[in-house]
C-alpha cells in the first residue's frame, strides 16, 4: 500500500530553477544568521521576491501528490495567492504586530515571484 503512494509523488516538480531558488533563498538566511553586513536591497527585498516561487512549487507538489501529475495552477490561482499574501504581510500583520510593517515594494515583489513561478515553475 505504501508503494503506491510512494509512486504518486512527482519529483519533477522540483526543477533546477526551485533548487537554485531554494539555494539562493538558504545562502542568504545563512548570511543573516551570520550577522554579517549585507546590501539593504538583499537584506529587506530578497526573501520578498523569493516566497512566491518557493512557497507555490511546494504547494504545486503536495496538489500533484493529492490530485495527480496533470495539475498546474492557473494564473488566477497565482494572483490570489499573491493578493493574499500581499494582504496578510502588507496590510493586516502590520496593524496588529510592531514587527511587520507594509511596504508597496514587497507587493511588487511578491508579484514578480507570483509570475516567475507560473511562468517557469508551473509546468
Amino acid at each position: 500500500m505504501a508503494y503506491r503512494s510512494f509512486s504518486r509523488l512527482n519529483w519533477k516538480t522540483f526543477t533546477p530553477l526551485f533548487w537554485l531558488l531554494a539555494a539562493l533563498y538558504l545562502g542568504h538566511r545563512l548570511w543573516a544568521w551570520a550577522e554579517d553586513p549585507r546590501p539593504a536591497l538583499l537584506r529587506f527585498y530578497l526573501d520578498d521576491l523569493l516566497c512566491l516561487p518557493l512557497l507555490l512549487t511546494v504547494t504545486l507538489f503536495l496538489m500533484r501528490f493529492l490530485y495527480g501529475p496533470q495539475v498546474r495552477f492557473s494564473v488566477y490561482h497565482v494572483g490570489f495567492v499573491v493578493v493574499y499574501v500581499s494582504l496578510a504581510f502588507e496590510v493586516f500583520l502590520p496593524l496588529f504586530m510592531p514587527r511587520y510593517t507594509g511596504d508597496f515594494l514587497d507587493v511588487q515583489l511578491y508579484a514578480a515571484g507570483g509570475w516567475i513561478f507560473y511562468r517557469f515553475l508551473n509546468k
